[in-house]
């Protein structure tokens, strides 16, 4: 991997951070969620994505400042992240952002910077995505692992160490319950989250994580 390279990227994560920090209450976010629900004259109209059953062409601009499937992985390695899967809280590395249902979720940078652009999209569409878990330290996945090993927890968990949440590459979408395929979240996750990098995956409907453009 090039040494110059692998700091275009950090530059890049640098860039991120020093951008991302909690949106103002009542900002850009209830702005853009306001003007849809009527209270305000609305805007110009927000760029139009393909389905993600289609040929993935994008219809609008691509997201600014999003990083790529491959750009994510240099980032990874060269700051050790998955080695320290569960371990990141207190070392300066996740950010806050937006949505959390109950609390202040964590992110890492990329998938931070990510979900504050999908999060503005969706609100410039009507739907207010928020979450539940984002970040999980190694100790709270042990819980829910534990729940899930006695029954408590039906859901599927996976054990410490292995989950993306303990990456901060990963969240529980809710709208106050578990969100299905019925949902607009989901529906409207489906059709445009890989336009910023997040994916589902295949048992886990609420479930989605960051993987980068063109993953």
């Amino acid at each position: 991997m090039a040494i110059d390279h692998i700091s275009q990227v950090m530059g890049r994560i640098a860039e991120i951070r020093s951008r991302l920090g909690l949106p103002e209450p009542g900002g850009r976010f209830a702005e853009i969620l306001d003007a849809k629900l009527g209270s305000t004259p609305a805007g110009p109209p927000p760029p139009v994505f393909a389905p993600l059953s289609s040929s993935l062409v994008a219809l609008g601009p691509a997201p600014r400042g999003v990083m790529t499937a491959s750009e994510l992985t240099q980032y990874l390695a060269a700051e050790g992240i998955r080695e320290r899967n569960g371990r990141l809280g207190g070392e300066g590395i996740l950010v806050e952002v937006s949505g959390g249902w109950v609390g202040q979720p964590l992110l890492l940078p990329p998938a931070a910077e990510a979900w504050e652009q999908m999060r503005a999209a969706a609100a410039a569409d009507g739907i207010d995505l928020r979450v539940t878990d984002a970040y999980r330290s190694w100790e709270s996945q042990n819980r829910a692992y534990q729940a899930y090993l006695s029954g408590e927890k039906r859901a599927n968990v996976l054990p410490p160490g292995r989950s993306e949440h303990g990456v901060g590459l990963a969240v529980d979408v809710t709208n106050g319950q578990i969100i299905g395929r019925s949902s607009p979240e989901w529906q409207w996750l489906d059709r445009n989250a890989w336009r910023f990098g997040w994916y589902p995956i295949s048992n886990e409907t609420w479930h989605w994580e960051f993987r980068g453009l063109g993953a």
